[in-house]
Parts: C-alpha cells; structure tokens; sequence
C-alpha cells in the first residue's frame, strides 16, 4: 500500500535498461517418430529485462463532479505514463473509459479500446471532464463489468485496468445492476487485473481493495490528485516488471499428437531485474500418423511472450492396446483350435 507520492515518484527512476526480447531456444524443431514413439529434447525460455509480449492498460476513471483535480493531472501527464512504462515493457497499448452515475448523461462510456498510436490515447484523455454524480456512491460496479467483457483486447495480452476514482459504487449499479460479485467475475474472466486508486473514498465499503486483491492486482490507498499519475505508472510498471509464473504452451495443435512439459510451470516471487533462464523438458508423443505443425508459446502469467515452430512427424501404423492383443491372441487360439478339430 503507498500513501505518499515521494516513494512513487522515486519508483519511477528505477528502470531496468533495454534488453533483448523474451524468447524461446531452439527457435524450432522439427522430429519424425512412429505412433506410439516419444522424442524429447530440453526447451530453454529466456525472460529479459524489458516485457515484449503484449500489455493492454485501460484507464478507468471516475469523471463526476469531484474529480476535476484527478482528470487534470492524467490529462497532462498522458506522454509521460508511457514514455515510463515504455522503458520496462515495448509492447504496450492504452484503453480509455469513463463512468458517471445513475441518470447521468451516460453510466459508462468507452473512448476507446486498446490502442498503439499515443495520440489516440491522449485524445481520449481529454474527452473527459468532470460533471455529473448526483449522490455518493456511483457506478464503479457496472463500469468494471463493461470494461471486462466490452473492451477489444489483443489476444494473449497481459491485461490492466487502472481505476481511479473518489467514492465507492452503487451495489448492484448500472442498468443492468450489476453486483459487486458480477463484476469481480468478469474481470476474472477477462483476466484483468484490477488497480484501484483511491484518491479520496473509493474504498469506503472495501469493494476497491477486495476487486483489486480478487483479481490479482493492486490497491493504492490515499493518493492525492497530483500523485494520481505518478501511481499509475507505478502501479503498470510493478505489474509488468514483476512476475510469478512462466509455462509453455501448445498453439495450434491438431489432433494425433501429444505434448507435455516438465515441470508444468515455474512459480515463485519473479522480477525483470536480470535476464532469468526457465528449462523445461518437452516430450512430443505420436498418437495418430501425420504431419504436425504447431507452435510452443512461452507464457509469462497466462500473456504469451515468445513464440517457437515445430513439425513433428508421425510415421506407422497405432500399436495396439493391451485390450486388443488380448482379444487378437484369444481369437488366434480359437483358430487353431477349430483347426485341430477338422
């Protein structure tokens, strides 16, 4: 939890320098086995100092009456958000959203979805203003849900949502009431982790630290309104420097060949301080003849990093189960059997 502004300001200097990309070794293989046959071969992944996989940051803002000081200090500080993260991830593309409340002249509004070009992430920033919000609580619940399962993410990308705001939401909210639970879920299942950024009592009924924990991101308690960038940056650069768990995975695989991995994954307190090296032990088992051609992906906390080829080829005819041999030598039994009789 940060409370002043000093040591987020202070966070923003210490970035990695570039790197090269994360990566997979070999870069491809390629294998003819027959049915039933296994070829293995160690795969080592490499994640660098700089993130290279793709990073969707959407901005979720609260855009009532009360958060004019807020708004202005995002509003002037749109190119610095991503001149800093773009030292620690070079990959990144910025989603835009607002809400209001309840009979307002909109309860949520996208303004735009995941985007590389900075000038449209800035011209989105500034079509907020503050106005609106005719009670305390507004509607946070229903906006979180629509950023979830509305936005345009990229596909396979490691997913942020930077909600600010100043009071805790309606419960349910929105047109279509939305509970703290409905909302919750759908982040979880868009896997977007939650950052909330209380700038006044965006957590007085605790629903901003229990979305951000649920959803494996980070609460940011008292931020005052000229720090409000300054957490942002903080909080998008912790997310993509520091990691907890990097697999391999099967893209485009069909039918007839199998693939495993030893281990499964690595798990621990990760971070992009230094290149770390991950080996894994991959087995590719014929099950069917053919020609396979597929794609090994390395994962870094579900969002793909690095991609490989492979082509394995299946020769020869299934070995039969044990349940079929038995059946073929009682039935070979058999033959023999009548033979003798005639």
């Amino acid at each position: 939890m940060r409370n002043t502004g000093l040591l987020l300001i202070a966070m923003l200097v210490m970035v990695p320098a570039l790197a090269g990309a994360d990566s997979i070794v070999p870069a491809s293989y390629s294998a003819t086995i027959a049915v039933g046959a296994t070829a293995t071969l160690n795969k080592q992944v490499t994640i660098t100092q700089v993130a290279t996989g793709a990073v969707d940051v959407f901005f979720l803002a609260d855009t009532t009456g009360s958060m004019g000081g807020a708004i202005s200090n995002v509003k002037a500080n749109v190119a610095t958000i991503i001149a800093n993260v773009g030292a620690v991830a070079s990959n990144v593309a910025y989603g835009v959203g607002e809400y209001k409340d309840n009979g307002d002249v909109f309860v949520y509004r996208n303004n735009t979805d995941p985007s590389l070009v900075p000038a449209t992430v800035q011209a989105a920033v500034n079509a907020w203003g503050a106005s609106g919000g005719g009670d305390t609580p507004e509607a946070n619940l229903y906006a979180l849900e629509q950023v979830a399962t509305t936005t345009a993410w990229r596909t396979d990308s490691e997913r942020l949502v930077m909600w600010f705001g100043d009071a805790p939401g309606h419960d349910p909210s929105g047109p279509t009431g939305v509970t703290e639970a409905q909302a919750t879920a759908a982040l979880v299942g868009a896997g977007a982790a939650t950052y909330g950024i209380n700038v006044g009592n965006l957590n007085s009924s605790g629903q901003a630290s229990r979305i951000s924990a649920a959803t494996g991101g980070t609460y940011y308690n008292s931020i005052d309104s000229g720090a409000l960038s300054a957490a942002i940056i903080a909080a998008i650069t912790g997310a993509v420097t520091n990691y907890s768990v990097v697999s391999l995975d099967v893209v485009g695989l069909t039918p007839g060949l199998s693939v495993s991995f030893t281990p499964g994954s690595f798990s621990g307190a990760f971070d992009r301080s230094i290149d770390r090296l991950f080996d894994f032990s991959v087995g590719f088992t014929g099950d069917a003849p053919g020609v396979y051609n597929f794609e090994v992906v390395a994962r870094v906390d579900g969002a793909i990093v690095a991609r490989e080829s492979d082509t394995i080829t299946v020769t020869g005819e299934p070995i039969p189960e044990p349940a079929t041999l038995l059946l073929l030598g009682t039935g070979l039994v058999g033959m023999a059997r009548f033979r003798r009789r005639r």
